[in-house]
């Protein structure tokens, strides 16, 4: 309990009794004792008060005061509020014999001249009013702190990677008749679910004040078709039955046409969606779609081009004439003898005589995980078990980009500065033209006639710039991550190959095994794994 201070009334004059605290407390200091007693209107000797202060043991000190006669003084309080506006504290004073003691009115009145008017804890009030604690702290009474609130969210409840790879068996081998990179849905699934936004609390400090909370963020899904919203809102259901996929922010569902095989039975198929055949694809004939492409057997001198990924189970028997393109990912059990683009990464336990071309990586390290013969060219990465063959076909694998994009960049981004100035410059005759004019200045032939070409011009220009910044974005975009391109060689790699990583080439005179191959300054050098 605090040590607190109390006036006493006698035959003398006035004296300022000082109690000394209880268990741990701590006893008012002199600063609070001038300011009550200057309150009150009472003539005092502060070193008489400060020395009975600091001679203070466990028994209590009356300090003379005055001779002067007063009359009883009333039990006081005097509020208080913190520095951050949050708090109102407020500390009691006991009144002097005779005097009366202080009422909840009065505790409130004072609150509100002060104007304090939020938060306000009566019960702190009565509790004090009730058993008195003098000369302490009370928090009579509290601000509303400001809570952040909570954006809203959306939680997928589907696979949204379209960047996963077959895993390995412990042989070393790919399943790939249980392969399948589609993530199938059905009608009335729900595949997506908004956590709504939490509004955070305003903070209001004692006066009222307020603090706005954080604005936060409403979440609305971005869906193709054959979806629907639920009528609240907060879910995103399939229509169909089909295949959903996470693309660019948004949420595709596609049916899913179905064939035993593309043969002369079916033809060739151009579909809007996924193709799923359950045999094989046939010498000549062809699949086009802008969704996925899944074959359970195998594809045989056809082509097979896709917005999305192509899974080819059984391999490709391309016979010098077959194809295969997607937007996403090309996995398949072998690749021979044909002509691959991905955007995405190709996967395969075998690529033979083919030129492949990957945006990102190639990968052959399940089963024999071969490359051999043809031209493999990947942005990223080449990660490989085996590479040539020890009777020195001649295979090609090239990774990074070409030098000549970094130089057509370079010469891009300067003709773009010197044609931006350029327009610069004719703007501001084209505009002054119009200026003289629009205020009804004549000009000669000559000047209109230089003025309409000049303006012929700045359009031509404007169009130049426009081309060149297009073909800037794809050249960066092409660039990017080039300095981390790499050759993973996880087996045998054997003479007769020939590697280029950035520009730089090297050919393979001496086998290599387990080794990476990266640029280093201008040449093709080997690191370990």
């Amino acid at each position: 309990m605090n040590g607190c201070f109390q006036i006493q009334n006698s035959e003398k004059g006035v004296s300022l009794l000082l109690s000394p605290p209880i268990g741990g407390g701590v006893m008012p200091g002199m600063t609070e004792i001038r300011e009550y007693l200057d309150r009150i209107g009472i003539s005092y000797d502060a070193l008489a008060i400060n020395s009975a202060l600091n001679s203070l043991g466990e028994d209590e000190i009356a300090v003379f005061l005055t001779s002067d006669k007063i009359a009883p003084v009333n039990e006081k309080c005097k509020i208080a509020v913190m520095p951050d506006r949050m708090t109102a504290v407020l500390r009691l004073y006991p009144p002097s014999v005779g005097g009366f003691p202080i009422r909840k009115r009065q505790i409130l009145d004072q609150l509100a001249i002060q104007g304090i008017s939020f938060g306000i804890d009566e019960e702190a009030i009565d509790g004090l009013l009730q058993d008195k604690h003098y000369c302490t702290d009370i928090v009579v009474a509290r601000g509303q702190n400001q809570t952040a609130g909570k954006d809203a969210s959306i939680v997928y409840l589907f696979d949204t990677s379209n960047q996963s790879r077959p895993e390995l068996n412990e042989d070393g081998s790919v399943d790939f008749f249980k392969l399948n990179t589609l993530h199938h849905c059905t009608q009335g699934q729900v595949l997506a679910e908004i956590i709504p936004e939490e509004r955070g609390l305003d903070g209001i400090d004692v006066f009222g004040g307020v603090s706005s909370a954080r604005e936060v963020s409403k979440a609305v899904f971005s869906y193709g078709k054959n979806l629907e919203v639920s009528p609240d809102g907060l879910q995103l259901i399939s229509m169909v039955d089909g295949h959903v996929k996470f693309a660019d922010g948004m949420v595709f569902v596609s049916d899913v046409y179905t064939v035993e095989d593309v043969s002369t039975a079916t033809g060739n198929i151009d579909y809007h969606g996924n193709v799923e055949v359950r045999g094989n694809v046939c010498e000549n004939f062809s699949v086009r779609t802008d969704g996925d492409v899944f074959v359970k057997g195998v594809v045989e001198g056809a082509v097979i081009e896709a917005g999305g990924d192509i899974v080819i189970a059984r391999g490709m028997h391309g016979q010098n004439k077959g194809k295969l393109k997607a937007g996403g990912n090309i996995i398949a059990k072998f690749i021979s003898a044909a002509v691959v683009e991905a955007d995405g990464f190709v996967e395969a336990e075998q690529i033979l005589n083919s030129r492949v071309t990957a945006g990102s990586s190639i990968n052959a390290e399940a089963g024999k995980g071969l490359i051999a013969g043809g031209k493999v060219t990947a942005k990223c990465a080449i990660n490989v078990k085996n590479a040539g063959s020890p009777m020195g076909s001649v295979t090609i694998m090239e990774v990074g980009s070409d030098p000549e994009m970094k130089k057509r960049l370079t010469e891009l981004q300067k003709s773009v500065g010197e044609k931006s100035m350029s327009v610069s410059q004719m703007k501001k005759v084209v505009e002054e033209t119009a200026r003289k004019i629009k205020s009804g200045a004549k000009l000669l032939p000559e000047q209109l006639k230089h003025a309409r070409m000049l303006q012929s011009t700045l359009e031509n220009v404007q169009t130049q710039i426009q081309k060149e910044l297009k073909e800037i974005e794809k050249l960066d975009k092409l660039l990017r991550g080039d300095d981390n391109a790499h050759i993973d060689i996880r087996g045998t790699m054997y003479q007769g190959v020939s590697v280029a990583i950035s520009g730089s080439v090297m050919s393979i005179k001496n086998e290599y095994t387990f080794c990476r191959l990266i640029k280093k300054g201008a040449d093709v050098a080997s690191t370990n794994l």
